[in-house]
């Protein structure tokens, strides 16, 4: 009886355990991470009554959950993976949508701007043409603004949802170690009976930081797990948990970076992040987003240098050199955002770097990585950031500034203790899109004109054509002044096979060029280019003549005769050649000018060196002529010994029968010029004048010294000088208006008005024009004065000029005069050297006091600047003329030039503007849509990975209720026993 009581009354608890876990998986049937609870029953332990074994009843053995380790873990390195491209393909598809989007991508700016442009080309003297190309510039300009604002913007948004994703993985982490903690307790306080519903939270915990970042799990003594991201780093292990945060990277401010925090040790784990949200959102960064930004400002860069290269090639409405049409790339604030340090690089925070592009073509889309690795502080190695490939391995000088070139831009160290550990972060392109900006701003300053004009002589009897000439560089002599060609060309035709490129600054007195370009071979029938090439030659210019302090007396007769020397003092020179396969330099002798030599004789002997061509050329300029009040005497000049002011019969042979027989009172340029053109002594010895009317240039061809004794009263004479002018170039504001010789101005308004000059064998100074002046005199007097307060030294007088445009510039000019009835004064002026070296020969010039070059002399490349053709048939005596294209309203040759840029491969070589925007927008394509079809596919993984689980753990409705009825069923029957088992005790009882 207490048997079957006892069996009953298991049988209900039993049943009762069971019909509580069915309702529990009913009630969870939609809770997210739950699984389907299963009871296990037992069989109690029989007893031996009555000599046979009798049931005893069922227990309860276990409640577990019906769970699959492999399924749990599948869905969720799943989860991890879906997560991950559909983060990136949201991301991406934004970019995509951006960049191709006709409202707000880059090419239809580009066409619209280069549109504008064409209509330039084809109406170059219309203003209104010029401004609507300004107009769609701008355009350009704000659409480069705008789609880099919108990528910054996206990148600040990835910054902040690191941040928050960073802080649910260390809130999860904390969360699963407690639950880690919960579990043990329950299991030690249970003898080892799983607290189901805890492990699913733990799991569910774990799936939800699967979608944040990819995650390794282990087991840790069958009950604690722990989770591992990164390359390893232990988020959870046991009861504790560690932290993930961002902060700004140490390698790149503008991007936060992954941070592990354990204890007081923190790390940087931003590379070694993979899958979920997180990593989505890394590889979005690292595969769309910079290389979108680097792309654009490729792009943007590439047609900021060659637009600006191009339109400083012509010549604007005014007549004036083209500038940059987009501010310049190479801003001192441009180059210096370029170079970021470490953060983690040691104090002192002195380091300045810059990055200066030097070949937009040959730029990528990639960062770079400067590194001084150490044990010492000078070897420095420069990697692709992207690639991670070693670039260079350099080490410092000892000298800064030092620059290493790579990839068309240079890093340049400026300053600073670079040491051992620094790390740099380089990004040439990165801020090329936000750089991008206009510089000019009139309709006037539009360069679209060639700087040179060319024509053929009326008379020439030869079928020969010259071609327009096409410029790319205007930084030559030739093309270097304001405004002019100097000196314009004459091609000379001395036969039907040779001819001669001449200086034809007087067109009635050509002269060979300095230095010249005679007997050229020209081949009839095809086309010939006129001008020698770029053969990497470089030529180096000495100062000219110098001006004494004061001429030097002539003591009459019986008095020894006084020689005037040109002042020339000794100069040591070396010329040195680089092999260029090793790079050593070796030096030729020491050559050491006698001091006064001739620039003729210091052409000559430096010419005897290997490797050095040197010409010679003297120019002397006469002005300021005047002639005493009171006449004595006549005015008498000898130049070289040979009288200019002498007067002869009509039997004389001294001059041409053209020469100006009547001398005036006072002298005059013309008559100057015309009696030294005239004169057959000067003709042999190649001297030869030039006359503007107001100042007669002098000039010895073969570099003679020029030797003027003056004669005749105090009050007779005029001024001289080398006829160098030097210009004082703007370093502050620029005048509202053009300063001129004829108006007052104001110089305290809108100012600072800041200047610097540059003086041969001198220097640069530096002067600030200041006060309210009335009239254009009392303007150059302020220059004047400034000037010559400057701290430079001059002799004689300053002359100051202010051409049409306002542009500044002086010359030092020394007034020579008679000396009356007693003696005469005496001046002799040198020349200038033009030393033209082969390449890879280089000059030093040793120091100290140096007047005919400069101590570190700096070369230029022996080319004109501009190329020419002639071809056809020509005869002896044709004549072809290169002159500055003073009218150049009308000409449009730059502007087809600039039109030119929109097709060509000015990117890597291989891609026009559009065609490197194109490629930059089907890459982020592609991308997408790979991240498209990654995120569907994934996605489909993803869902039979939870079918799998939903089947296998999952709550099947029908099966609890069917459950729920066995389990009702077996309970009643349980309580059946129980009451069948009281009536029989309850018979029993009354029996007795």
């Amino acid at each position: 009886m207490g048997d079957l009581l006892g069996i009953g009354i298991s049988g209900l608890k039993a049943q009762q355990t069971a019909l509580s876990v069915t309702g529990h998986n009913i009630t969870n049937a939609g809770t997210e991470g739950y699984s389907r609870q299963t009871v296990n029953f037992n069989e109690n332990t029989p007893q031996f009554t009555g000599g046979v074994w009798t049931g005893n009843g069922v227990s309860v053995d276990s409640v577990k959950r019906v769970y699959d380790e492999f399924l749990t873990e599948q869905m969720q390195r799943d989860s991890s993976i879906f997560n991950e491209f559909d983060t990136l393909s949201l991301n991406a598809s934004q970019i995509d949508s951006l960049l191709a989007d006709s409202g707000t991508g880059i090419q239809p700016g580009v066409e619209r701007m280069f549109g504008a442009l064409q209509s330039v080309v084809d109406d170059p003297s219309s203003l209104p043409a010029r401004q609507v190309l300004i107009s769609e510039s701008n355009g350009l300009v704000d659409r480069f603004s705008s789609i880099n604002d919108r990528l910054n913007d996206q990148s600040n948004i990835i910054n902040g949802q690191m941040e928050v994703i960073a802080s649910q993985i260390s809130t999860i982490g904390s969360a699963i170690a407690e639950l880690n903690q919960q579990i043990q307790f329950a299991l030690a306080a249970s003898n080892g009976s799983q607290p189901n519903d805890m492990l699913d939270q733990r799991d569910k915990l774990i799936t939800d930081l699967s979608a944040l970042v990819a995650v390794e799990v282990n087991t840790q003594d069958g009950s604690a797990v722990n989770v591992f991201i990164g390359n390893g780093q232990a988020l959870v292990i046991g009861s504790e948990s560690n932290e993930v945060f961002t902060q700004a990277g140490n390698s790149d401010p503008s991007r936060v970076g992954i941070y592990f925090r354990k204890g007081d040790l923190v790390q940087e784990i931003t590379p070694e992040i993979k899958g979920g949200q997180l990593g989505g959102m890394l590889q979005f960064r690292e595969t769309v987003l910079e290389p979108t930004i680097n792309g654009l400002g490729r792009v943007a860069m590439s047609i900021n240098e060659a637009f600006n290269e191009q339109h400083k090639l012509g010549i604007d409405f005014e007549g004036s050199k083209g500038t940059n049409f987009f501010k310049d790339i190479n801003s001192p604030s441009n180059t210096y955002s370029r170079a970021q340090g470490d953060a983690r690089n040691e104090q002192p925070n002195d380091r300045l770097v810059s990055v200066h592009i030097t070949d937009s073509s040959k730029l990528s889309i990639d960062n770079y990585r400067m590194e001084f690795p150490g044990p010492g502080d000078f070897i420095f190695k420069v990697y692709n950031d992207t690639t991670g490939e070693e670039l260079e391995t350099t080490a410092l000088t000892g000298l800064l500034p030092q620059s290493l070139e790579i990839d068309g831009f240079e890093i340049r160290l400026e300053a600073g203790t670079f040491q051992a550990g620094d790390k740099f972060l380089i990004t040439p392109t990165r801020t090329g899109a936000s750089n991008l900006d206009m510089k000019i701003t009139r309709p006037e300053e539009v360069a679209i004109a060639s700087p040179i004009s060319t024509d053929s002589a009326i008379g020439n009897r030869g079928s020969g054509a010259i071609s327009q000439g096409a410029v790319y560089d205007v930084n030559t002599p030739y093309l270097a002044s304001e405004g002019e060609m100097d000196p314009p060309l004459l091609v000379k035709f001395t036969s039907a096979t040779t001819y001669d490129v001449l200086d034809n600054s007087d067109p009635g007195n050509p002269i060979p060029l300095f230095p010249p370009l005679m007997n050229q071979t020209y081949v009839p029938g095809i086309s010939n280019n006129i001008l020698p090439p770029d053969e990497g030659k470089t030529a180096f210019t000495s100062f000219g003549g110098y001006l004494p302090v004061s001429p030097t007396y002539q003591a009459p007769t019986p008095a020894p005769v006084v020689t005037a020397t040109n002042g020339f003092f000794p100069e040591r020179i070396t010329v040195n050649i680089e092999d260029p396969r090793t790079g050593l330099k070796t030096a030729q002798p020491l050559l050491t000018t006698p001091a006064n030599s001739s620039a003729k004789e210091i052409a000559r002997l430096l010419s005897e060196r290997d490797g050095v061509e040197a010409n010679a050329r003297t120019t002397v300029e006469l002005s300021n002529f005047i002639s005493d009040a009171n006449p004595l005497m006549n005015t008498g000049i000898t130049l070289n010994g040979i009288a200019l002011t002498d007067t002869l019969g009509s039997g004389q042979t001294k001059y041409d029968e053209n020469y100006p027989e009547l001398v005036p009172d006072p002298l005059t340029p013309n008559f100057i010029a015309d009696r030294i053109n005239a004169n057959y002594d000067f003709r042999s010895q190649g001297i030869i004048a030039q006359s503007d009317g107001e100042n007669v240039t002098i000039i010895a061809l073969n570099g003679d010294d020029l030797s003027f004794d003056v004669t005749g009263d105090l009050g007779d004479g005029f001024a001289i000088s080398n006829g160098q002018n030097i210009q004082l170039n703007p370093t502050g504001e620029a005048p509202f208006r053009n300063l001129s010789e004829f108006e007052g101005f104001n110089f305290n308004e809108n100012g600072p008005f800041t200047y610097d000059l540059d003086v041969p064998g001198q220097g640069s100074f530096s002067l600030e024009l200041t006060g309210n002046h009335a009239t254009g005199a009392d303007v150059l007097n302020e220059i004047k004065n400034k000037i010559e307060t400057s701290g430079m030294s001059f002799a004689g007088n300053i002359d100051v000029a202010l051409d049409e445009k306002g542009n500044i510039s002086f010359q030092s000019r020394l007034p020579i005069t008679g000396t009356g009835p007693n003696g005469s004064n005496k001046i002799a002026m040198g020349g200038e050297v033009k030393i033209v070296l082969d390449e890879h020969y280089s000059l030093d010039i040793e120091p100290p006091g140096n007047n005919l070059f400069d101590t570190n002399p700096v070369g230029e490349p022996v080319h004109f600047g501009f190329e020419l053709e002639i071809e056809g048939l020509v005869k002896s005596g044709d004549e072809f003329t290169v002159k500055f294209n003073k009218d150049g309203t009308s000409d449009s040759r730059n502007g087809v030039a600039l039109g030119n840029l929109q097709t060509q491969d000015t990117i890597g070589g291989n891609a026009s503007f559009s065609d490197a925007y194109s490629i930059l927008v089907e890459e982020v394509g592609s991308i997408t849509s790979r991240a498209q079809i990654n995120k569907e596919s994934s996605q489909v993984l993803l869902r039979n990975s939870q079918d799998a689980i939903d089947s296998s753990s999952g709550v099947n409705l029908d099966e609890e209720a069917a459950a729920l009825i066995k389990y009702e069923l077996a309970y009643n029957a349980s309580a059946k026993v129980i009451q069948v088992a009281r009536d029989i005790f309850d018979t029993l009882i009354n029996t007795f």
